[in-house]
């Protein structure tokens, strides 16, 4: 398992970058932080890192993760339409400068492997606005990204001491921002119908969301 210290000063965000990027590309998994919390990760679309995040969470593999972008584009290869209420909350929380944690449920492309979303026709999406992260997913592209615990734990972790040693010993990678994260997941809400329907309510609350719609 290899470390990357954020704060250590031979390391710039771009070197940090371009090695997760490697990693991920080369089909490993890693441990990164997210603008919410420390997540496991992998190239979205690696059946074999896929499976080995499930066995590392002890997770049933009819649950699907998180992906995470790091530009509208992506978004629009992975989803088969966007609709109003999308566009909204899209342009509200990921696309402006005050980028909030909220994962947005679509339908899937048709074209998107079944395994990827766990045999679901939706996906959940998210465009994190963690500078570090969206640096390793311009070099990547697209992730999964799950609570760096064993499934059914309630403990999102903010910081490396609360990932279990399981889980810290089986990474390939990880790379340490070395301060605390929020360490609360984000909202999701399901927008593939005619009205928002909130899934989990995270950091960002329901209330604030509606608002921006009605």
């Amino acid at each position: 398992m290899k470390i990357i210290r954020l704060s250590s000063k031979e390391k710039t965000l771009e070197d940090a970058a371009n090695v997760a990027a490697r990693y991920i590309s080369a089909g490993k998994v890693v441990i990164l932080p997210t603008g919410t919390i420390y997540g496991l990760s992998c190239a979205y679309d690696n059946k074999n890192a896929l499976e080995k995040i499930y066995e590392l969470k002890q997770r049933p593999k009819n649950l699907p993760f998180i992906v995470l972008i790091s530009k509208i584009d992506s978004l629009r290869q992975l989803v088969a339409e966007i609709n109003e209420i999308a566009d909204i909350l899209i342009k509200r929380y990921w696309t402006s400068k005050n980028n909030q944690p909220l994962t947005l449920v679509f339908k899937k492309n048709n074209s998107i492997d079944s395994f990827i979303a766990g045999g679901s026709e939706k996906i959940a999406l998210r465009l994190d606005g963690l500078e570090i992260l969206k640096k390793i997913i311009e070099l990547s592209g697209p992730i999964v990204s799950t609570s760096a615990t064993i499934s059914g734990v309630a403990l999102s972790p903010k910081n490396i001491k609360e990932i279990p040693e399981v889980i810290k010993e089986n990474a390939d990678l990880i790379v340490y921002l070395c301060q605390d994260l929020p360490g609360i997941a984000s909202t999701i809400i399901d927008v593939t119908g005619p009205e928002p329907v909130l899934i989990r309510e995270g950091a960002l609350k329901y209330d604030k969301v509606l608002d921006e719609l009605f």
